[in-house]
């Protein structure tokens, strides 16, 4: 049987390698995209990811932006999205929960508790 399959959209090399090492120890498969038609292409595919991970200060593109696009690609199959950022930026957390993320956590909390956000995710999927 196939390893679930996680999307990340991180261009930040540091969480990019932390969340890539965790996925990788939790017996994830990950693939890492950062265009919004990859994305896209990537949702729209076969076998959909059970989860994307959004980090909504993404400098090669509109993080928001990149979320509503998920949402609208959706298949039939939802897939789930978990959003990143400061915790200061409250307005764009509150903009991803409107295009659609399930849950926004500042980076302090993602990072802290990176496995535990995957595994919940993961297992409802």
């Amino acid at each position: 049987m196939e390893q679930p399959r996680v999307l990340i959209v991180v261009d930040d090399l540091f969480f990019l390698t932390k969340i890539q090492t965790t996925l990788k120890h939790l017996g994830l498969t990950v693939q890492v995209l950062t265009q919004r038609a990859a994305i896209q292409a990537c949702v729209k595919a076969a076998v959909t990811p059970v989860l994307v991970v959004v980090d909504l200060t993404l400098r090669t593109d509109d993080a928001v932006a990149v979320i509503s696009a998920i949402r609208a690609t959706d298949s039939g199959v939802p897939v789930a999205i978990l959003a990143f950022g400061a915790h200061v930026a409250v307005e764009i957390q509150q903009q991803a929960l409107l295009a659609g993320a399930d849950r926004v956590v500042a980076k302090s909390t993602f990072s802290q508790h990176l496995p535990d956000l995957i595994q919940q995710f993961v297992v409802q999927g």
